[in-house]
């Protein structure tokens, strides 16, 4: 869906969020209650303080029985949004779905603000963020990291060695 193509998942809310649709060199997760916000926007910055235009993809209505519901996401109150293009998919059977809504060119300050709402414990929607090199989903419960690129994503595991959650490392 979109360009997202280049890290190699499907971002569908019915499926395994991107962390587990990677092997383990390609990914790095980090659990928000080992986290604080300095450490969440080091984080942040590490990954999309570069030249690389800043993206998101998210889930923004919910559609039941052919009826749009709004998610409730409150970007609005955190992220300049322009640039939207959203992608409804319904299924013909049930007329259940989702509305997947792409926002380019964000400004990465306007993204820690919503990460740091998000940490918080605030409204979050099923949403990642993505450059070129990474792709980051954040719940209230982890911040997980996606890379095309297994040096970018070992690089992040030594930088954070104490920090991120090895869990599902194999």
């Amino acid at each position: 869906m979109f360009e997202i193509d280049k890290f190699n998942i499907v971002f569908d809310v019915t499926k395994e969020t991107p962390h587990f649709q990677v092997d383990s060199t390609h990914r790095i997760r980090f659990s928000m209650d080992e986290l604080n916000l300095f450490l969440l926007k080091d984080i942040l910055k590490s990954i999309f303080e570069c030249s690389q235009p800043l993206h998101l993809m998210f889930v923004s209505e919910y559609i039941m029985d052919n009826v749009r519901c709004s998610s409730k996401s409150k970007l609005g109150r955190y992220l300049t949004i322009r640039n939207w293009k959203e992608h409804a998919v319904v299924d013909e059977f049930s007329g259940d779905g989702a509305v997947y809504t792409l926002i380019r060119n964000l400004n990465l300050t306007e993204v820690m603000n919503y990460c740091t709402q998000v940490y918080k414990g605030d409204t979050q929607a099923y949403i990642a963020f993505y450059n070129d090199d990474f792709l980051m989903y954040v719940s209230t419960d982890v911040v997980d990291i996606v890379s095309w690129d297994d040096i970018k994503i070992q690089n992040l595991k030594e930088k954070y060695a104490p920090h991120y959650n090895r869990y599902y490392d194999n």
